[in-house]
């Protein structure tokens, strides 16, 4: 035996479990960076978006999973999001720039920072069972996984679930 298996107290190891969100919960946010890290290879390498998306997963989905704990991401939200957001993208950033400060298009944005918007845009449209302050949240937070100014991204998406989600944000009153 080694002397990091001799080391090795089965019973001193604190497992990640009790702190981990529900399964369903982390497959869900695996697809949500999945569909980002899908667009932004699909915008860099200029390639047909199912070439990416099996290069995507074949690459670098095993390494996401690992990290979330997970056999498989949500699989039907992670097609949703990449299609549904490389179908509407112009219509998307038509819904943007005005929200941008003074003087600024969509193109002063990054492509990870469009990227996160659209997604983000498309689940407060096409996804009503997700509560708009998750979809705030959840994109908030991949935001500053990347260190994109979070804050800059959820006031932009606050903007948008108001506009997008009215009904939703006048019954919390």
């Amino acid at each position: 035996m080694s002397d990091i298996d001799s080391d090795y107290d089965a019973d001193a190891v604190i497992t990640d479990e009790e702190t981990l969100r529900p399964p369903s919960i982390r497959r869900r946010a695996a697809a949500r960076i999945a569909a980002i890290q899908t667009l932004y290879q699909h915008w860099a390498g200029e390639q047909d978006l199912p070439q990416v998306v099996a290069s995507f997963q074949s690459h670098y989905l095993p390494r996401l999973l690992e990290d979330f704990k997970l056999k498989h991401l949500n699989e039907q939200h992670y097609t949703k999001l990449i299609f549904g957001v490389e179908s509407a993208r112009a219509e998307m950033d038509v819904q943007i720039t005005p929200l941008l400060g003074e003087g600024w298009s969509i193109d002063r944005l990054n492509q990870i920072e469009r990227d996160i918007l659209r997604a983000a845009i498309f689940e407060l449209e096409s996804l009503p069972d997700i509560p708009a302050r998750t979809v705030i949240a959840e994109y908030s937070a991949i935001a500053d996984c990347w260190e994109i100014d979070a804050g800059f991204i959820t006031a932009i998406l606050d903007k948008l679930a108001h506009k997008l989600r009215q009904a939703e944000f006048t019954a919390a009153i």
